[in-house]
Order: C-alpha cells, then structure tokens, then sequence
C-alpha cells in the first residue's frame, strides 16, 4: 500500500508548539519531532513499509503503527482514499474549511446549568465593551427626531424591493435620510438583559442584543446636510462630521468604481465593532454572528428605503483595509462589513429597476437529489 501526506493540512504554532488541524475534526493533533519528519518524508507516494523503515530505522514497527494511526484520523492517505476535497473547499481553500469546521457545533448553553456560571465570570470579569460609539470633539448635525410615516402596506414594500443600481440627481430630504438611519441603526426601546446590562431592541435582531454594527455616511446629495463623511451616532440621532472632503469620487475607489456604490444620495459604509460579540461569546462560532447582523442591518435599510419609494443598494464588493483606513478605524478591533447606498430610483412603469429587464424564456436546469445514507442517529444526552 502507498500512503502519503494529505495534500491540504492546516497547522497552527501556539506557546505549547506545532499542532495538526485533524481534517473534518474540530481536534487538534500535537507535531512531535518524529511525527513532523514522518509528514515531511511522506510528500510523495511511498510505499507504507518503505516510509516506516526510513523514519522508524530500527523502531520500524512503531513507525508502522504512527502510520496505521495517521491513515485512521486522514491526516495520511492511501492511494485507495479519496484525497479531493469537496467542491465549494477547492474553491475557498484550507483554511476556509479549516475555520469553518472550528466554527461548528459550538455550546451556547442554553438551558444549561453552567450558563449562570459562564455569564458570572464574564460579567464579574468586567470590561464590557461600550455599546455606542461617540465622536464628540466633532461638529454634530442633528436629525429630526420624528421619522417620516410608513404607511405603504407591508406586501407593497415586500413586493417592491429590489437592489437598485440607477439614480436620479434628485436630493433626498434630510427626513428620508434620519427616517433610514433611525429605522436601521437605532434603538427602538431598551431591555434589561439582566446580568449583562441594559440592552437595545432595535428593528434588526442581533446575536444578544450586542448590536455590533456601526454606521458611517457619505454623504453626496441630502438636503441641509453639507457633503462629506459622517459617523451615524445612535443614541443621539445625529451624523458626526468625519472628513468634509469625501466626496463619490474618494468612495469610487474604495469599491472598484462600482457605479451605484457612490452614483445615489449617499452611501453608508458598516462595520462590525468586534468585541461587542467576543465579549460575550467566546468561541469562533461567534465569528459567523456578525455576518448575520449585517445582514439582518441591510434588509432593515432596503425594507425602509422601499418604503419611503428610495431605491436601496447593497454589495460587499469593496477593499477592506481602504474603507478602514478611510474611515480611521483599527481592523483588528473594527472592520468593514457592508455598504448600503440609496437614492431616488428613475421613474419605470412597472415598477422595476431600469436597467433589469424581465428575462427571456429559459430552460430551468434539473438536478437529481436522493436521500443521504448512512446519517447517524440522534443521540440522547
């Protein structure tokens, strides 16, 4: 039989030395010095024996047992094993998969009798995170604290939204624009999270009421507004002037001139303040919360913008570390997760983006699906 190493392996150095991620196993294995050789010597189809004889020397027989073992948890492979990882991790890579398989099956200990104890020692720990961002050496405009009504009927808007990528030149009023951010980003009304402090309840869910995500404005074409960059600040519904000099061009290059990424009323660039979420959940599965929440944001912003009959735009097509840097914020602590953009849509009879025709005829492609075999059965805890 020919073994050799697995051709994609994850390793991690920690202060405890060299592990091996356990492939499609959230386990680590620990690389002692003959277990690192055996993976170097293995690089290539080697007949199992032969491989033992060259790295055992005269313990061949252990050699040969470290290599049954390794075939047993994949870290090797046999040529009779397949070796092909799975389409969507030959296009996301190793260390994708990697973290997605470490991001699994998590302990959120609900209903458990150690989620007291767990809560107890982070909040007696302290150094919770604050949970708004202030900008206050900053001149400040001040929205309008009554929004604009909502009134369209709630299957009108779903009907209606879609992502628009046409705008007129027609400025939106300073109410549209604090109607869509009060709707999107600010609290509704406050909630006592017990242990963990008073906590928002805002349109949008989010993991824990943490509310990680913050708001920043480009602002382009918004009656009483001057153009520029502004920080969306929530508890006090108002925009805290940034930078006055970004304009659609500056933001153009942040998003490889994608048109209607700048081309509308004014743009707004989230982010995800992170220790909002690893505060309170302490696992890598945490990591997945934040993708929800700006989700969550962006639905929020399309519904209302709908409603108000703007046309609503969203993408994550942009460079991360430039939108950070434009914005003057630390990636390791906060970083960029959406952009959302809205202004007045050209008028259509029917309704529907200008520049989205309904398609011709098509074919629908079929695919087979049979039922998966060999699913284990639920276990009882």
């Amino acid at each position: 039989m020919r073994v050799r190493r697995r051709a994609q392996l994850v390793c991690r150095w920690d202060t405890d030395g060299l592990f091996v991620a356990l492939p499609g196993q959230r386990r680590w294995l620990r690389a002692s010095p003959d277990l690192t050789n055996l993976l170097q010597a293995a690089t290539e189809w080697t007949d199992a024996d032969d491989l033992a004889q060259r790295v055992g020397g005269e313990q061949s027989d252990r050699a040969q047992e470290a290599i049954k073992t390794l075939l047993d948890i994949g870290v090797l492979v046999s040529d009779d094993t397949a070796d092909t990882p799975a389409p969507v991790w030959q296009h996301w890579g190793p260390v994708a998969h990697r973290f997605h398989i470490d991001a699994r099956d998590a302990n959120y200990l609900v209903d458990s009798p150690r989620r007291d104890e767990v809560a107890t020692t982070i909040t007696t720990e302290g150094g919770a995170p604050a949970p708004f961002k202030r900008y206050l050496d900053t001149p400040a405009v001040f929205l309008p604290r009554r929004p604009l009504p909502l009134r369209a009927p709630v299957e009108d808007v779903f009907a209606g939204r879609r992502t628009h990528r046409r705008f007129t030149d027609q400025p939106v009023s300073i109410d549209a624009l604090a109607t869509v951010l009060f709707h999107s980003f600010a609290p509704q009304r406050f909630l006592d999270g017990g242990m963990f402090g008073v906590q928002q309840a805002r349109v949008s869910a989010s993991a824990g009421g943490r509310h990680e995500v913050e708001c920043y404005v480009a602002v382009f074409a918004v009656n009483d507004i001057p153009p520029g960059l502004y920080h969306y600040a929530p508890d006090r519904h108002c925009l805290e002037l940034l930078d006055p000099t970004v304009d659609r061009t500056r933001i153009a290059a942040l998003v490889y001139e994608q048109e209607p990424s700048y081309q509308g009323a004014f743009t707004c660039l989230t982010t995800a303040v992170a220790g909002r979420l690893s505060w309170k959940y302490r696992h890598p599965r945490a990591y997945r919360l934040w993708m929800y929440d700006a989700g969550h944001y962006g639905q929020t912003f399309a519904l209302t913008c709908t409603a108000l009959g703007l046309a609503p735009f969203q993408t994550v097509a942009f460079h991360d570390s430039h939108v950070e840097q434009l914005l003057g914020v630390d990636p390791d602590e906060e970083f960029a997760v959406y952009l959302l953009a809205a202004g007045h849509p050209p008028v259509s009879g029917d309704g529907l983006p200008v520049d989205h025709p309904h398609p011709p005829p098509t074919q629908l492609a079929t695919a087979d699906h049979t039922a998966p075999t060999n699913v284990p059965a639920a276990q009882e805890e």
